[in-house]
């Protein structure tokens, strides 16, 4: 599941988006992720935007160390008792956090099991994940079709009740991007918390595909608002 630029911040939009028509708040919440290029997702970044903290287990090596080089994840660790002592921490404190363990993803969950460890909602991407591996969680059940994320229909009915839109904004320097975020933060209602944390804080967790484009959100009144600014 190797996707990039544009492709891999809608697709991170679309994650938070699953996460926050669930539950307003993922403060204090852990969200384990698994399977072959789980790292690569994007759900970590869309995890710590939406204030929770992931757990990523991946056996990809490659795929990991490249995550963390784009700021997609804070840590990459080896053993579950560093994943274990820096995610405790974070959950107790509230604070967003992204762990990438490195990891054979069945005898993991087999070692997470016998500890005791209970997330609160589990995500399987890929071949090698066990959808029916139970870890006392909410199993999100996502579809996955050639690495692209489709939209559940808890989402896209969400997404119609509020009359958002999906938008992709390009811009060629970092300077104008910046002026873009700025624009949409001024055209975005103050109590607009879920879509004005995005713009804040995406180009964060991904510094390196999120540096000529914002995906974004808005309504058709708003994406007036932006006609002729490099909308596509």
């Amino acid at each position: 599941m190797v996707l990039s630029g544009v492709n891999l911040q809608r697709q991170t939009l679309q994650l938070y988006g699953e996460l926050i028509a669930r539950r307003e708040s993922w403060a204090g919440q852990l969200v384990f992720l698994y399977g072959a290029g789980a790292s690569a997702t994007g759900l970590p970044a869309a995890v710590s935007i939406a204030g929770g903290t992931s757990l990523v287990l991946d056996a990809d090596s490659a795929a990991v160390r490249s995550v963390f080089r784009q700021g997609g994840v804070d840590f990459v660790v080896n053993t579950l008792d560093e994943a274990l002592r820096v995610v405790k921490n974070e959950i107790r404190k509230h604070r967003p956090l992204s762990v990438a363990l490195e990891g054979e993803v069945h005898a993991t969950i087999a070692e997470m099991r016998e500890r005791g460890v209970l997330p609160d909602v589990q995500v399987s991407v890929g071949d090698t994940a066990e959808p029916k591996a139970k870890l006392g969680a909410e199993n999100l059940q996502l579809t996955w079709e050639g690495g692209a994320l489709v939209p559940s229909e808890l989402l896209e009915a969400w997404l119609m009740e509020r009359g958002w839109y999906e938008m992709v904004l390009e811009r060629a320097t970092t300077r104008e991007l910046r002026e873009l975020d700025a624009q949409l933060l001024s055209i975005l209602p103050e109590e607009d918390a879920q879509r004005r944390t995005w713009i804040q804080r995406i180009g964060h967790y991904q510094r390196v595909v999120a540096g000529g484009a914002r995906v974004v959100w808005l309504t058709k009144l708003e994406r007036a608002a932006t006609e002729g600014s490099g909308a596509v």
